[in-house]
């Protein structure tokens, strides 16, 4: 309700003063911006699936729709899955709602956060259980679930957001000392690291670590022991590499790039892209000479055949949609608000970073898939929900749609004409707020 000053004004007929009361009523509502975006980044994925998949479909015996109707199955289980974030409070991950705790005191005690995690683990073990576990080039990285292939580290990410964003919220002061606040994640992180490297994913390694470090420097961690650590990390990581000669000449196809078959295709797709591209349908590459081409180096088909005026253009709604999601971490309610959508936005940012690095040639290649572009029923079904996590968080934000305005003349205003006034807001954080 804002406060209402009237003023007065000179008349033939005297002074009058009326008192007029105004109400303002906002309402909370979802960032539009964000979903139009989403849907837009979906579309492009679902038409370039398509485009780089239907060849290799045909090769195989398959339909050309093959790769194409998986994914449009996915995106509809996706969006489904969306919507249930979307509409769940997220401050449900952190207690049960349970109207008398007393009565159930089992339930009482159970932290769904510690349950979200507890999936994203026993997903990572399924991988080695014959007949679910997909053995693809001697890795075991995914799951095969009614026919879709699911990777269980990006389950991982997303336990990995709501378990560290609802711990560390409850008690962010512990986050000074390091062992109370950072060795429990530490170890979290370890133990998720080495299951993977079992599988082997040298890439989701990197990508969680990544993830966790960012969560615990924003929830206040020191600089000084995470400096540190990531040091030991690094250490740790360069020896994983020189142990395996495959990954050693990865790493060397930084500074030589055509050393490297996968990445010497995806440079030779791009520059054949130009300005604005072989036009749609028109690639060369995806003529079996890029491997992986509807997933890992989907962003190479998508230079070559629309061109780097398009490919800009993806940036740029990846970038919109990272800056929403930012928008949504700033001014979320409360903690935990702002530790899941930073969580998700670290999440989508790490892997849009490091897929197209890979693809342009500033990164070693790895298999780490554009979100919401590549073929792949984990990828879109996973990055789906945690944009259904940010929306939830950004509805929930302080509102800033107004509803409508509602107006009266308090009855001792009299019958005369109505004079005007001045509305001022009760105090000055309101104004930001609502700004």
């Amino acid at each position: 309700m804002s406060k209402v000053i009237p003023m007065r004004r000179r008349r033939t007929g005297g002074k009058k003063t009326v008192k007029v009361e105004q109400q303002i009523r906002y309402k909370q509502t979802f960032d539009y911006t964000m979903i139009v975006t989403l849907v837009l980044l979906v579309a492009i994925g679902l038409v370039m699936v398509f485009s780089s998949s239907y060849y290799v479909a045909e090769i195989n015996g398959e339909s050309q729709f093959h790769y194409f109707l998986k994914q449009l199955i996915c995106v509809g289980l996706g969006g489904l899955s969306m919507l249930l974030f979307m509409f769940t409070d997220y401050h449900i991950y952190q207690e049960l709602p349970l109207k008398n705790p007393g009565a159930h005191p089992f339930l009482a005690k159970i932290k769904p956060y510690w349950i979200a995690l507890a999936i994203g683990f026993l997903a990572l073990g399924l991988v080695f259980v014959p007949g679910i576990g997909v053995d693809i080039n001697g890795s075991k990285r995914w799951l095969n679930i009614a026919g879709i292939s699911i990777q269980p580290s990006e389950i991982l990410k997303m336990g990995v957001i709501i378990f560290m964003a609802c711990s560390i919220s409850r008690n962010p002061r512990k986050m000074r000392y390091f062992t109370y606040g950072v060795l429990p994640f530490l170890f979290m992180l370890a133990l998720a690291c080495g299951v993977i490297y079992l599988q082997p994913n040298f890439s989701a390694i990197v990508c969680i670590a990544l993830l966790v470090f960012g969560l615990l420097f924003i929830g206040g961690a020191k600089f000084s022991h995470l400096t540190i650590l990531g040091g030991a990390v690094v250490a740790v990581l360069v020896i994983l590499v020189v142990k395996q000669s495959y990954r050693e000449n990865r790493l060397s196809a930084l500074f030589d790039p055509f050393s490297n078959w996968q990445l010497r295709q995806s440079l030779y797709s791009i520059g054949a892209g130009g300005l604005f591209g072989r036009g749609l349908g028109n690639s060369m590459q995806k003529l079996l000479y890029l491997p992986y081409r509807e997933s890992d180096f989907i962003f190479a088909i998508i230079a070559e055949e629309m061109g780097f005026v398009f490919c800009v253009f993806l940036i740029l709604l990846f970038a919109v949609l990272i800056w929403r999601g930012i928008v949504a971490a700033l001014r979320a309610p409360d903690f935990t608000g702002m530790l899941l959508a930073s969580g998700a936005v670290a999440m989508i940012a790490i892997q849009v970073i490091v897929n197209i690095g890979v693809n342009v040639g500033l990164l070693p290649p790895t298999g780490v898939v554009l979100p919401f572009i590549s073929y792949g029923g984990s990828g879109i079904i996973i990055f789906m929900s945690i944009v259904g996590i940010l929306l939830n968080v950004s509805r929930q934000s302080v509102p800033v749609v107004p509803i409508r305005r509602t107006g009266y003349v308090s009855p001792d205003a009299g019958t005369g004409e109505q004079e005007e006034v001045r509305i001022v807001p009760k105090n000055k954080a309101q104004i930001r707020r609502r700004k």
